[in-house]
C-alpha cells in the first residue's frame, strides 16, 4: 500500500513534531523562607538538564521548562533542598525550610567530608562570605580575628604573607606554622598566592584527633582550603567582580619638620640650650646650634632655612585594586570552575608595590557510574616590583638637609654620617617574580559490586619559580653591584585513598585507609658581580664586574606516610572516631626515621535520648578526644654536615694554587626523633530556642615532648651546638563561638557571631639541671625560658617612671633616664641581682564579633577584633628606634611627631634619653590592648528587574571599610606592629576604604 502527502500536509506534519519536540512552558514563582522573606540568590534548575536560573533580590523567579511534566531542583545554603513537580502549573510559590547550620553543615575533615553532627574533634569553618566585600589580598585577611583558637598576624606591607598560628606556641625550635591542605594536597607556600575569589571554604582543624590524619605535620594545627567548583546541572554562569580601594595609616604621623625639629635638638642640649634658672625651660640666649653637635652639612641647613618633607616625598598613594571574572556551571555528568583574577596593591612608601596575576580551571566528570576523573589546576604571577626604602633611613635623615646636590645628583650620605640617602634603594634596579603553577589530578573509582567502597588516587605537583635580580650603580661602595638568583621548588604528592561506607539500621560505619609520599626538591643557581664601569645592561652582564662570584644549592625531602581511621556512629547518637598514622621523613635520623601517632574521638548527643527532654534545648552533644601528633625537623639536622667556607682552603707548598676543600659544621645525632604533641579536647554543641542560638564550647590541654632543641656544647667540642630532643611544653586553652539570629523577619534579619580564645602556654621541664641545688630545676636565663612560666617571658629590669631634674638617682643615673626598681636595695643596678619576671608576650585572651544586619535589599556586615593582655600579658617594648646612642646621633636623626621623650619642658614624656648613658639599660613594656573595628561593608542587590536591564541575572554594589577604628592606648605606630624596640619605625598599618561590584550574567 502506497501513502502520498501533498506539499502541504508535509508542511503541517514537520512543524506538529517541532512543537511538540520544543514544548516550553515559562514558570514564574516567588521562594521565601519561614518567616515570608523573600530568598535572594535560591538556585532554580530543571531536573536533568542544564537549564536554570537563581531568584532575584526579592526571591522571585521566571524559567522555561521543556514540558509539562518537569520537575524543578530547589538548593539553597543553610535550606532543605525541594523538587517541586510543574504539573502543568505556570506560576508557584515554595516555603524553604532552614537546614539546621549546626546539625547538616558538612565540613572538610582531612581526605574527606563529615556532618558537623558527628564530629567528635575540635574543627572551625570560617564565614567567608562575611567578608566577601572586604579589600583582602589574602584569603588569610579574611580569617584574622574570625575563628577562635586560630590567630593571624597583621600585615603593614604589600603583598605581605600574615603569620598563622593555632591554639598557641608548643614548641621551641621546632616548625611553628600549622600544616596547610588545599584541594587534599599539601601546600608549602604562600596562602596569598591563592585568589580569594577562588576560595569555597576554610576549615581548621585544631584538636589532637581531627589532626591525626596528618600525624608529623600537624602538631600546630591543620588548615584545609577548599577551591570552587561547578554545580551539577547548573546553565553557564559569568561572575565580575572588581573593587578599588585607598589606603592610609591607621596612626596620621608625619616626621618632625624644621620648626618642630629644632626645638628637639634644644632639648636634647637642654643643659646648654635653656638657663639652669629657669629649670631648664628658658632659652639660653648665648646658645646657638653651633654649639651642637649637629654635623656641618646639617648646620647648613639651618642657615638656609631647609625644610625638606622627606616622609612625603618618599610615600605614595596607597592603592588595591582588584578584578576577577569567573565562568562556572555543570550538566549532569560534569561541573567547571575557570576563573582569572588580578590584584595590584600600592603600599604606603615609594615602591612598596605587589601585583598578582591568577588563573583557576577546576574540571570533574563522571565518566561512568564507576569512574570520575577531575583536576584542580591554578596558576599564581606574582612581581614584588622594586626596593622599598627602608624606615629607619627615612627616619635617620632630618629636614635640614636636600636629598640632590647643586647639579641634581642624589646626595650619598645627605646628613654627613653613615646613613645613606633613603632615595638610593628606590633608584634599584630591581626584578622580583614568582610564578607557581600547580596540578592536582585525581580519579574516584566506585566498584558496583560493593557499595560504599570506593578508591581515590590524588596526584598533586606544585612548581615554583623564583627571580630575584638586581642592579645598583651606588653599591659596593658607588662601584656598582648586579645579582641575579634563579630557584626552583617542586613537590610531588601521590595519595591512595580507600574509603568504605556502610549503614545498617542505625549503625553508620565510615573506614578511611591511606598510602602515600610528598617529595620536596629545590635548587637555585645565584651569580652576583661588584665594581662595573658601567650598569646600562644592569644585572644582564653580570661578566663586566671587577670581581665576579657564583653559588649554588639545593635539597631535597621526602615523607611518605600511612594511615586507618574508623568513625562509627550508632543514630548520629553515639559516636566513635578512632585513628592512627606513620609517618616517616627524611630529615630524622636513622634510629627514628618513622612515628606512629594514634587518636581517638568519642561524642554523645544527649539530646537524641529520650529521657533528655529540656525546653528549649534543640540540641546538645558532649564529645572528647585524645591524639598524639607530631612536628618535623629541618632537614639534615640528624646528619653531620661539611661546608666550603674559608676556614677550609689551603695553600700546598710556597706559590701554590688555593685548594679549597671542606670541613665539619655540625654533629650528628643518630637518636633524633619526633617532637610529639599529646593532648585532650573536650567540647559541648549546642543549639537552643528553635535552633535560633548555637555554639559550641571546647576545652583543651596539651603537652609536648622531646622538645627539638639546638643545645649548646663546650668549646672544646669544637661546635657551638646540637639539635637534640629535651624538655616539655604544656599547652591549655579555652574557647567558644555563639552564633544567633536576634531578629528574623520579612524585610529585616540580624545575625551576630561571637568568638573568645584564651591560650596559655608553660615551660615544664628543659634541661633538668638543678645546679644550685634548691629542689627546683634551674631556668634557662639565656634563651629566656622559665620553668612553670609562657615562653614569651620577659625577663628585665622593672621601671618606675623617669628621672626628674630634681630626684634622688643611683650612682651613674641622669635626668631623663628610667628610674630602675633596685631589687635587692644595695644601691647598685646589676643585671644578675635587679632583673624579675615583669610578664609575657602573649595575649591573655582574643575575641571577634560578627554582625550582619540586613533589610530589604541592603546588607551590612560589621566585625570587631580584639586582642587583650589582662594583667601582665601581651606586652612589648616601646622604645623609639634609630641611632640615639649618643647625643650626636640623636641631634642629626629625626623622628615622627608621637614620639614623647622626656626633656624639662615634656616632664610627662614617657620615653627616656636614649642618647644619656646609664650603668643599666631598663626598657618599659607597654600593653598592646586593642579593640578594631576591622571589617564593615554596605552592600545593596539590585532588583531582578533592575539587574535585567544590564542583561545581569544579579548585580550588587557595596563598599566597604578596614581597619576604620582602632581603641588602644599603645602610643606610636599601630599596636599589632609593637613586637619589640623597632617597632617605631616599622612600616604602617593601613586603614582601607573601598567600593566595588560584582554582577551574575
Amino acid at each position: 500500500m502506497t501513502f502520498t502527502c501533498k506539499p502541504t500536509q508535509w508542511l503541517w506534519a514537520l512543524m506538529l513534531l517541532w512543537t511538540t519536540g520544543t514544548f516550553a512552558q515559562t514558570i514564574k514563582g516567588k521562594i521565601i523562607d519561614e518567616n515570608q522573606q523573600g530568598l535572594p540568590g535560591v538556585n532554580v534548575v530543571e531536573k536533568g538538564t542544564a537549564n536554570g536560573t537563581s531568584t532575584d533580590a526579592n526571591g522571585a523567579f521566571s524559567i522555561n521548562v521543556t514540558g509539562k511534566e518537569a520537575v524543578l531542583v530547589l538548593s539553597f545554603v543553610g535550606y532543605t533542598p525541594q523538587e517541586i513537580s510543574v504539573n502543568n502549573r505556570t506560576s508557584l510559590n515554595v516555603t524553604m525550610k532552614t537546614d539546621n547550620r549546626l546539625l547538616n553543615e558538612v565540613v572538610v575533615v582531612g581526605y574527606g567530608t563529615q556532618k558537623k553532627k558527628d564530629l567528635t574533634g575540635s574543627i572551625a569553618s570560617a564565614d567567608l562570605v562575611a567578608f566577601k566585600e572586604s579589600p583582602n589580598v589574602s584569603i588569610l585577611q579574611s580569617l584574622k580575628g574570625s575563628l577562635p583558637g586560630l590567630t593571624i598576624s597583621q600585615t603593614n606591607r604589600a603583598g605581605d604573607e600574615p603569620a598563622i598560628n593555632i591554639r598557641g606556641t608548643s614548641t621551641l625550635n621546632g616548625n611553628t606554622a600549622p600544616l596547610i591542605i588545599v584541594d587534599g594536597i599539601i601546600f608549602n607556600g604562600r596562602l596569598s598566592d591563592i585568589n580569594p575569589s577562588d576560595v569555597a571554604s576554610v576549615d581548621v582543624l585544631k584538636d589532637p584527633s581531627s589532626k591525626a590524619v596528618y600525624g608529623s605535620q600537624a602538631a600546630n594545627g591543620v588548615v584545609l582550603v577548599t577551591t570552587k567548583t561547578g554545580r551539577t546541572a547548573q546553565k553557564p554562569s559569568i561572575t565580575y567582580s572588581g573593587s578599588y580601594a585607598i589606603s592610609n595609616p591607621t596612626v596620621n604621623a608625619k616626621l618632625l619638620r624644621r620648626d618642630a625639629f629644632l626645638e628637639k635638638i634644644r632639648d636634647i642640649n637642654y643643659l646648654n640650650a635653656f638657663t639652669k634658672e629657669s629649670g631648664y625651660t628658658a632659652a639660653n640666649p648665648a646658645w646657638t646650634f653651633a654649639n651642637s653637635e649637629l654635623f656641618p652639612v646639617s648646620l647648613a641647613g639651618v642657615n638656609s632655612t631647609n625644610d625638606y618633607d622627606w616622609y612625603s616625598d618618599l610615600t605614595q598613594n596607597a592603592l588595591i585594586t582588584n578584578h576577577n571574572l569567573s565562568i562556572s556551571g555543570g550538566s549532569d555528568k560534569t561541573n567547571y570552575f575557570m576563573s582569572g583574577g588580578y590584584t595590584n596593591e600600592k603600599g604606603l612608601i615609594r615602591n612598596d608595590d605587589y601585583g598578582r596575576y591568577t588563573i583557576r580551571i577546576n574540571l570533574d566528570t563522571e565518566v561512568t557510574k564507576w569512574l570520575t576523573l577531575g583536576a584542580n589546576t591554578s596558576g599564581s604571577f606574582t612581581n614584588f616590583f622594586k626596593d622599598a626604602p627602608d624606615m629607619n633611613s627615612i627616619v635617620g635623615t632630618n629636614p635640614l638637609v636636600l636629598p640632590r646636590d647643586e647639579n641634581g645628583n642624589f646626595r650619598i650620605n645627605p646628613i654627613g654620617d653613615f646613613q645613606v640617602n633613603p632615595f638610593l634603594s628606590a633608584e634599584n634596579d630591581r626584578y622580583e617574580v614568582q610564578s607557581r603553577l600547580v596540578g592536582n589530578f585525581f580519579g574516584i573509582v566506585r566498584i558496583p559490586s560493593i557499595p560504599g567502597f570506593s578508591y581515590r588516587l590524588n596526584f598533586g605537583h606544585n612548581l615554583k619559580y623564583f627571580k630575584n635580580y638586581a642592579a645598583s650603580i651606588y653599591g659596593a661602595g658607588q662601584t656598582g653591584s648586579a645579582s641575579k638568583n634563579d630557584a626552583t621548588q617542586y613537590e610531588q604528592t601521590l595519595d591512595n585513598i580507600f574509603n568504605y561506607k556502610k549503614s545498617f539500621g542505625k549503625h553508620n560505619i565510615d573506614v578511611t585507609a591511606l598510602y602515600g609520599y610528598n617529595i620536596a626538591k629545590f635548587n637555585n643557581t645565584a651569580a652576583s658581580g661588584t665594581g662595573f664601569s658601567d650598569l646600562n645592561l644592569s644585572y644582564n652582564s653580570l661578566q663586566q664586574a671587577e670581581i665576579q662570584k657564583i653559588s649554588s644549592s639545593a635539597w631535597q625531602e621526602n615523607l611518605l606516610y600511612q594511615m586507618g581511621s574508623v568513625a562509627y556512629n550508632y543514630g548520629s547518637k553515639y559516636l566513635v572516631k578512632a585513628t592512627v598514622r606513620r609517618d616517616g621523613f627524611s630529615g630524622f635520623s636513622a634510629n627514628n626515621k618513622t612515628g606512629i601517632f594514634p587518636s581517638i574521638g568519642l561524642g554523645w548527643v544527649l539530646s537524641e535520648e529520650s529521657f533528655f527532654k529540656v525546653p528549649g534545648i534543640d540540641y546538645l552533644k558532649i564529645r572528647g578526644s585524645y591524639g598524639e601528633n607530631g612536628n618535623k625537623v629541618g632537614r639534615y639536622s640528624s646528619l653531620a654536615r661539611v661546608a666550603s667556607t674559608d676556614d677550609s682552603k689551603y695553600v700546598f707548598g710556597d706559590g701554590g694554587m688555593t685548594s679549597i676543600g671542606r670541613s665539619v659544621a655540625s654533629l650528628a645525632n643518630a637518636d633524633l626523633k619526633w617532637e610529639r604533641t599529646r593532648g585532650i579536647n573536650i567540647g559541648l554543641d549546642f543549639a537552643i530556642l528553635k535552633n535560633r542560638i548555637d555554639g559550641n564550647i571546647e576545652y583543651y590541654n596539651s603537652n609536648t615532648n622531646d622538645l627539638l632543641w639546638q643545645q649548646t656544647l663546650p668549646q672544646t667540642s669544637g661546635f657551638a651546638n646540637v639539635f637534640t630532643n629535651l624538655g616539655q611544653i604544656n599547652n591549655t586553652g579555652i574557647e567558644f563561638m555563639l552564633h544567633g539570629q536576634p531578629i528574623k523577619t520579612g524585610d529585616l534579619s540580624w545575625d551576630i557571631t561571637v568568638n573568645f580564645t584564651r591560650n596559655r602556654n608553660k615551660v615544664v621541664t628543659i634541661l633538668g639541671e638543678d645546679k644550685n641545688q634548691d629542689g627546683v630545676e634551674d631556668d634557662l636565663i639565656a634563651s629566656g625560658l622559665f620553668i612553670g612560666k609562657p615562653i614569651g617571658t620577659i625577663y628585665d629590669y622593672k621601671t618606675a617612671g623617669i628621672y626628674q631634674l630634681a630626684d634622688e638617682k643611683l650612682a651613674g643615673f641622669q635626668a631623663g633616664t628610667y628610674r630602675i626598681e633596685d631589687l635587692n636595695k644595695d644601691g647598685k643596678i646589676t643585671a644578675a641581682d635587679d632583673r624579675q619576671i615583669l610578664g609575657n608576650t602573649e595575649p591573655a585572651y582574643l575575641f571577634g564579633i560578627q554582625n550582619t544586619v540586613s533589610y530589604k535589599q541592603f546588607t551590612l556586615r560589621a566585625f570587631i577584633n580584639s586582642v587583650q593582655g589582662g594583667k601582665s600579658s601581651y606586652l612589648a617594648g616601646n622604645a623609639p628606634a634609630g641611632n640615639y646612642g649618643t647625643p650626636g646621633n640623636a641631634t642629626n636623626s629625626n623622628w615622627f611627631d608621637f614620639t614623647d621623650f622626656w626633656s624639662p619642658r615634656n616632664p610627662n614624656g614617657i620615653h627616656p634619653n636614649p642618647w644619656v648613658p646609664t650603668p643599666a639599660g631598663g626598657r618599659e613594656f607597654f600593653q598592646r590592648n586593642f579593640v578594631r573595628l576591622q571589617d564593615i561593608s554596605l552592600s545593596y542587590n539590585l532588583s531582578e528587574k533592575t539587574a535585567k536591564k544590564i542583561g545581569a541575572s544579579n548585580a550588587k554594589l557595596f563598599v566597604s571599610g578596614k581597619n576604620l577604628l582602632t581603641l588602644t592606648k599603645w602610643k606610636g605606630w599601630d599596636p599589632e606592629v609593637g613586637l619589640g624596640v623597632s617597632s617605631v619605625n616599622a612600616f604602617p598599618v593601613m586603614k582601607s576604604y573601598s567600593f566595588g561590584v560584582e554582577i551574575t550574567f
